[in-house]
């Protein structure tokens, strides 16, 4: 039941393709610097990359028959198991050996944390918001929040790489989650059905259908995951250590 305008459509598409490139070459690029070679370097990547096409065409699928549409029927919860489901395998995928190592490598945190940078992309919610797609209680959040980590990022990168931005680091993994958190609290308390408690105009039912139910179940996941793997790594890190920063 997408009405979403042709425009939306391509940002989200351009977006997610954003996403899911920047990770796999954050992948490639740390696999190189942990000296596993170029070939492992783009095996991991194009592994990354294969996972995630074959679960944007199954999610699309399940989008098309509404298999995530909040409705006023019932609780659904699928919208929420669309995000934990590749989120689990990219978790599971990071204790992979051979990524587990790449991803241990000091220069892999100002990959990570540089990929970020595709978040400029939630201008989309802007656009969507003006067209009546979403209301301003998620959109301007989500938009600013997305904007502010994107714009972000590189700067945070270059400090890892100088070896002083360790505590900026947390922080700015800490804002990205929280960022996200609040998106999907308020998509599924303003979203129609039994658990709907925010009454907003339009709701955010817009958000478990297509095109824009991509970015929670495909563009998110890896996003959030990168996340929860650079404050891991950072936890560990002393603010006094240098962390090489990739060109």
């Amino acid at each position: 039941m997408s009405t979403a305008p042709p425009l939306i459509w391509v940002l989200v598409t351009v977006g997610i393709f954003a996403v899911l490139l920047a990770t796999a070459s954050a992948l490639h690029s740390s696999a190189l610097a942990a000296g596993l070679g170029r070939r492992t370097a783009l095996r991991i990547s194009i592994v990354f990359g294969l996972i995630c096409a074959a679960w944007a065409v199954t999610t699309g699928e399940l989008a098309a028959k509404h298999v995530y549409l909040l409705d006023s029927d019932a609780v659904k919860p699928w919208l929420g198991v669309g995000f934990l489901v590749p989120f689990a395998v990219l978790l599971v995928l990071s204790r992979v050996p051979v990524v587990a190592r790449a991803l241990s490598h000091p220069a892999a945190q100002a990959q990570l944390i540089r990929l970020h940078r595709t978040r400029v992309m939630g201008v989309t919610f802007l656009i969507a918001m003006a067209m009546g797609e979403l209301p301003p209680a998620l959109a301007l959040p989500a938009a600013f929040g997305d904007i502010a980590v994107g714009l972000a990022a590189s700067r945070v990168a270059r400090g890892l790489g100088r070896g002083t931005g360790v505590r900026h680091a947390l922080w700015f993994n800490i804002f990205g989650l929280i960022d996200f958190v609040y998106a999907f609290a308020v998509t599924f308390l303003a979203g129609p059905g039994p658990t709907q408690l925010l009454h907003l105009t339009p709701s955010t039912q817009q958000m478990s259908v297509l095109p824009l139910v991509l970015i929670p179940t495909v563009g998110v996941p890896a996003l959030f995951a990168s996340h929860l793997i650079s404050l891991a790594k950072l936890r560990a890190t002393s603010p006094a250590e240098a962390v090489p920063a990739l060109a």
